[in-house]
C-alpha cells in the first residue's frame, strides 16, 4: 500500500506541474489546466489521506502537498485576476 501511496503522490505532482505550466498560457492553455487540475487534486488528496492513515514517511519533500498546491494554480490565478479588475 505504501508504494501505491507514493505513486499517487507522484502522479498528483505530475498533474500539478502540468497544470501550473499550462495555466498562464493563452489559448488552449487555460482549458487544459482546468482539465488537468481535477485529477491532480484528486490524486494529491488521496495521497494525503492514505499517507496519514498508513504513516508514510517521505522525508523533506512531500509530493502530495506540492501536487495539491500546483494543481490549485488556475484557481489562484482566477481569483487574482478577478480582484485585479
Amino acid at each position: 500500500m505504501k508504494k501505491f501511496t507514493l505513486f499517487l503522490g507522484w502522479i498528483g505532482l505530475i498533474f500539478g506541474i502540468t497544470t501550473a505550466v499550462c495555466a498562464p498560457l493563452p489559448g488552449w492553455g487555460t482549458p487544459i489546466a482546468f482539465f488537468s487540475m481535477l485529477p491532480g487534486f484528486l490524486c494529491s488528496s488521496l495521497y494525503v489521506l492514505f499517507s496519514s492513515r498508513d504513516e508514510v514517511n517521505t522525508g523533506w519533500f512531500n509530493p502530495g502537498y506540492w501536487g495539491m498546491f500546483l494543481s490549485s494554480t488556475p484557481l489562484i490565478l482566477l481569483i487574482y485576476f478577478k480582484f485585479l479588475r
